[in-house]
């Protein structure tokens, strides 16, 4: 799927047009906002292979020269920031990030494990968790290929995308709630 946003080097970030006529929530952010949020929460983002709190760091700096978790938690910026997770939420993506967590919880769990049997099954878990998050990004893959097709033979627009994109996000979350 395309980018929601643009990250030029020289002018900031732009914004697609479509994007802030689905979500008025990213009118009421300024440029260093906005990157920030791009660069913490995209599934393409320079900063997707960190852990996630190492990602948040790391776009704060790049956004706002600072690393002060004060400056994201306004309520402006959070629900940007669910709103852009919402254009572009895949559920494969979102259980292969969960994987991920688990297998940094356990990684830091061997640092302290002196148990070799505790440690082989932690190993062993690890190893099946990233034989997973293969085969899901490979998946992510081939319906990036295929994905668009309705019947008929048609292409999604980039609108009907996003929208169908954001309403099975609210249906996940509405269920976990």
């Amino acid at each position: 799927m395309s980018m929601l946003f643009y990250v030029d080097t020289a002018k900031g970030v732009v914004l697609h047009p479509e994007v802030v006529k689905l979500c008025e929530s990213f009118r009421a952010l300024n440029d260093k906002e906005i990157l920030y949020v791009v660069l913490a929460y995209d599934y393409n983002s320079i900063y997707r292979q960190f852990p996630e709190h190492e990602r948040h760091r790391k776009a704060m700096w790049t956004a706002f020269n600072e690393n002060e978790s004060e400056l994201i938690k306004s309520h402006r910026i959070l629900t940007a920031a669910n709103d852009y997770v919402s254009l572009q939420y895949n559920p494969k993506i979102e259980v292969a990030r969960s994987y991920q967590r688990k297998i940094d919880k356990y990684l830091s769990e061997i640092d302290t494990d002196d148990s070799p049997t505790s440690v082989k099954k932690k190993m062993d878990v690890i190893r099946e968790l990233r034989v997973n998050i293969k085969e899901l990004e490979n998946e992510v893959e081939a319906s990036t290929i295929k994905k668009g097709m309705v019947k008929g033979k048609q292409d999604l627009s980039y609108l009907e995308e996003l929208m169908s994109n954001r309403k099975n996000y609210l249906a996940v979350t509405s269920q976990k709630k």
